[in-house]
């Protein structure tokens, strides 16, 4: 388990620290742009991360998954993922003018020929990323991450100051997979990723349709409203719901992306080496919830304040959005795993069905809710989070005879974390008004006050993240 514990260290350092710079990213680009101009890239990046789901066909999830792997196996996979990026990449420049015709949207065109670039370079990152990420060498992934997210950064902020709008955001992301791209061509075995070979890669591509479609309706559920309300709405609609979900799933993910790229590799293990898989996963879901959930709750009371002062008051529209959006991500992270345990059980066709079930419910239930507002839409999304757990619970118990029971159980810690954090939050409400215009003043007694009460809360209750914390300050 060192090794483990060592990979999660190193690998949300990496996360982390992408995250950070995401946030300042975030931060500059909301006060340098208006929402109409964030809701118009938001349209194309949502169709190119569309695109994007079946870039790998699976082959990363694949390699790591593998008992074994070799040289040919690797070269088989840059082979597979070669001719469907780089035929995604051609498809989104075929698409462009059509879409930004739908959108009547000229400029999405552009903006959609800029962002196909990263599909033509992402085989020769993913691939040899993969392999670093199966023998748990999560330093290579720390220094590609940490240096192309500087990276675009500096390109981004850059182009706006000369005027270069939406525009921007797009060429600062062709700049990180360059320098991604850069940080690979240093790992002294990437002579022989660079070559593929594209015979025998059948069995890799009949496990990758299913991870890759599986991804493709995943994606779905979060760009649903990008591409619904774009369409039905405006774009300063599109930017303002995009800004609410965008800022609870910073929250959630950046919580959770430190630990999410070991959990496939640790569960593939345990599955190589006999341990029970339905133990693992409950485990690792109770872990991260202690996390996930009293941060999510503690920003569903205190929204208001952390939106202005990370994105200033022209986004405070944004704040019941985001609100009622925490709620469905704490549903929502209760089977964050599961695809993870789906592909390491092997059982990818159960993880499609699921995918596929929640891609339709939520395009139907933003198009059934978008006439009544914004907000409605968002609480339907915690309708789609209930919905989430019932199927996702009913798959897995006849998957890994996953005892649903015991498994609801062990979450019961994580609720009472929940509530006394939420409920302290709304106790520093009455002393420190949210509404100030001085937005630092509650979010910096939130943030004095709620690691205190969060943490002995842990050792109250006995929580094994408490353990966990203990031996991860020993490494």
């Amino acid at each position: 388990m060192s090794k483990i514990r060592r990979a999660v260290v190193f690998s949300s350092m990496a996360q982390y620290g992408v995250r950070l710079v995401g946030l300042v990213t975030t931060m500059i680009v909301a006060r340098l742009l208006t929402p109409d101009e964030v809701g118009t890239f938001a349209i194309a990046s949502a169709i190119i991360m569309l695109l994007s789901e079946f870039k790998l066909l699976g082959a990363a999830d694949y390699l790591i998954r593998e008992p074994e792997i070799t040289d040919l196996k690797i070269r088989r996979a840059l082979g597979l993922t070669i001719l469907i990026s780089w035929g995604l990449g051609l498809l989104a420049l075929a698409l462009a003018m059509p879409t930004a015709a739908f959108y009547d949207i000229p400029q999405l065109a552009v903006i959609f020929a800029i962002l196909s670039t990263g599909l033509f370079l992402a085989p020769f990152i993913s691939i040899p990323m993969a392999v670093v990420a199966r023998r748990f060498e999560f330093r290579v992934v720390l220094v590609a991450d940490i240096v192309s997210s500087i990276t675009s950064l500096a390109t981004t902020v850059l182009l706006i100051n000369l005027g270069f709008s939406y525009y921007s955001l797009a060429w600062g992301y062709c700049a990180k997979m360059a320098t991604q791209l850069a940080v690979v061509c240093l790992i002294r075995e990437f002579p022989k990723y660079w070559v593929p070979t594209f015979s025998g890669i059948a069995a890799i591509a009949r496990f990758g349709i299913f991870a890759s479609l599986s991804n493709l309706c995943s994606r779905a559920i979060n760009i649903a409203p990008d591409l619904v309300i774009g369409k039905m709405g405006t774009t300063a609609q599109v930017g303002m719901f995009s800004r609410g979900l965008g800022f609870v799933e910073f929250l959630s993910g950046t919580l959770q992306v430190g630990v999410s790229p070991v959990v496939l590799p640790y569960l593939s293990e345990a599955k190589r080496s006999g341990e029970n898989l339905s133990e693992a996963y409950t485990r690792a879901t109770v872990l991260l919830g202690a996390l996930v959930w009293p941060v999510l709750s503690v920003a569903s009371v205190a929204s208001l304040p952390v939106i202005r002062i990370f994105f200033g008051d022209q986004w405070d529209a944004a704040a019941p959005i985001a609100s009622t959006l925490a709620i469905w991500l704490i549903l929502r992270s209760t089977h964050n795993f599961a695809n993870n345990l789906f592909i390491a059980s092997g059982n990818e066709s159960l993880m499609l069905i699921k995918e596929a079930i929640l891609m339709g419910s939520v395009f139907g239930l933003v198009i059934f809710s978008f006439p009544m507002g914004l907000q409605a839409v968002a609480k339907s999304f915690i309708v789609l989070g209930i919905f989430e757990i019932i199927l996702v619970s009913s798959l897995l118990t006849r998957a890994v005879h996953l005892k649903t029971g015991p498994f609801f159980l062990a979450l019961l810690p994580n609720l009472m974390l929940s509530v006394i954090c939420a409920a302290s939050t709304v106790a520093i409400s009455h002393f420190v008004s949210f509404n100030d215009e001085q937005a630092w003043r509650p979010v910096g007694v939130i943030a004095l006050c709620l690691p205190i009460v969060w943490l002995v809360s842990l050792k109250v209750l006995r929580h094994p993240l408490y353990g966990e914390i203990r031996l991860l300050l020993k490494i």
